[in-house]
């Protein structure tokens, strides 16, 4: 238990040390490109994230368990885990580039955007770190250089925007980021760890987790489609200025996401063994999670949208007036967003992979038919009513699935409100346990 605080507290204060600078430059990147480039862009980064999404193999969650079964052979898990990764990555890229070349020969701005967001997928094969630091609870050692160049570089950017630096600045300035941050990781780990070398690469193992992952590859592939293929839909039925308006909205609405995927990140391997140890134990934390997700999106989600007005104008200008419109329904989706980390983790550790996949397919099947209903009338509101319609049927599709019916169980059980205040009390209290151990172990230096 200790651990998942340790994990979640490293977790929460990299999100929350981003969120005001990343609010206040990504305000002032699209006031300063305007709703039709911040759109383009946007749709590049939109589409690398959803080919470079085969390249992560189901890595993000099969690397923790291998990392807790294999305990001893790290890095040979962690050589192979990257190799894996670095080969898919770079046929991504090409995909992409490919793609973008040949549906838009003569919008080379298209192109320009793409090739920069491509780079992404290849760095990300490197996130192998997080999963290691993960397992051994020294998240520190990836959060803390990734949020000091993050902060470093949104400085930097607010300085060109002060100097009517162009799109391809702001692409070249995006690399150099990427770059710094993963060399950063790099140097760390391998001052105190063993070097990751090619004699570290076992194809058995790249076989059988290749094998293994499938399910997961094809279930976050599904995920992310019905995530972002709305910003496609968006520019190929309508234009991109609605596709930079939605963007504005949601990066407000997603935001909130934060919350959810940190606890699921951070309690991941806690779960996993604490199913082993005590079965009863492990349900009554899954129904305690799974209340207070329900009830925290339901809070989120009404502030928001009595906030929306207000934020979008301070934050956008009259240029994106129609965001307000579009964050107020979007906002909602916050709810079966964050039953869904839940859920998604009862899966994950019970090895139900099918179901994860089969409720995903159910999200993107009801998302592309809404959009292609709603979009050419309605735009970026359109789009918006599709992903909440979206999330929310996952949800429903991966409880009904669950033969056990185990989440059927766990979701009866999220409504009620008088449990609420006393599973606060209870987390309430093992913070204060875990943050005085927490600063017990991490005295701040003396003057």
């Amino acid at each position: 238990m200790r651990n998942i605080f340790e994990n979640i507290s490293w977790l929460l204060a990299d999100k929350v040390s981003k969120l005001f600078p990343g609010i206040l430059v990504l305000a002032l990147l699209a006031r300063h490109l305007g709703p039709e480039q911040f759109g383009i862009w946007n749709y590049a980064i939109a589409l690398t994230t959803i080919v470079g999404n085969l390249a992560v193999l189901g890595m993000d969650r099969m690397g923790v368990q291998e990392l807790i079964h294999h305990e001893g052979q790290e890095s040979t898990v962690v050589a192979t885990i990257i190799f894996m990764r670095v080969v898919a990555a770079l046929i991504c890229m090409a995909a992409c580039i490919l793609l973008v070349f040949f549906s838009r020969p003569l919008q080379p701005v298209y192109g320009y955007c793409t090739v920069f967001s491509a780079f992404t997928i290849f760095f990300q094969s490197f996130d192998v770190m997080d999963y290691f630091y993960q397992v051994k609870s020294g998240l520190r050692n990836v959060i803390v250089p990734r949020v000091s160049v993050f902060v470093i570089f949104c400085f930097i950017k607010i300085v060109l925007v002060y100097l009517q630096a162009s799109l391809y600045v702001f692409l070249w300035i995006t690399l150099l980021e990427l770059v710094t941050t993963y060399a950063v990781i790099l140097i760390r780990y391998g001052r105190r760890y063993p070097a990751i070398q090619l004699q570290h690469i076992d194809m058995a193992m790249a076989g059988r987790l290749l094998h293994k992952s499938w399910p997961l590859i094809f279930s976050n592939l599904v995920v992310v489609l019905f995530v972002k293929l709305d910003l496609v839909l968006l520019d190929w039925w309508s234009n991109p200025d609605q596709l930079g308006n939605y963007v504005v909205a949601i990066r407000i609405s997603e935001l909130w996401y934060a919350l959810p995927a940190v606890m699921g990140t951070a309690m991941l391997p806690g779960l996993i063994q604490q199913k082993k140890d005590d079965t009863a134990a492990y349900l009554l934390t899954l129904e305690r999670w799974l209340r207070l997700s329900c009830w925290a999106g339901l809070c989120i989600a009404v502030v928001v949208s009595v906030a929306t007005p207000a934020m979008i104008r301070i934050l956008y200008g009259a240029a994106y007036e129609f965001a307000a419109v579009i964050l107020m329904i979007h906002i909602w989706a916050c709810i079966p967003v964050f039953l869904l980390s839940v859920i998604t983790q009862y899966l994950f550790v019970a090895g139900k992979y099918n179901v994860y996949l089969y409720g995903n397919i159910t999200g993107l099947l009801v998302n592309v038919a809404i959009n292609g209903l709603l979009i050419p009338s309605m735009g970026g509101a359109g789009a918006a009513i599709a992903t909440v319609v979206a999330y929310s049927s996952v949800f429903v599709a991966m409880v009904c699935m669950d033969k056990t019916g185990q989440a059927w169980i766990l979701t009866q059980r999220m409504v009620y409100p008088l449990r609420v205040y006393a599973d606060m009390k209870q987390v309430q209290g093992k913070l204060r346990r875990q943050l005085s151990v927490f600063n017990s172990n991490n005295p701040l230096p003396h003057e």
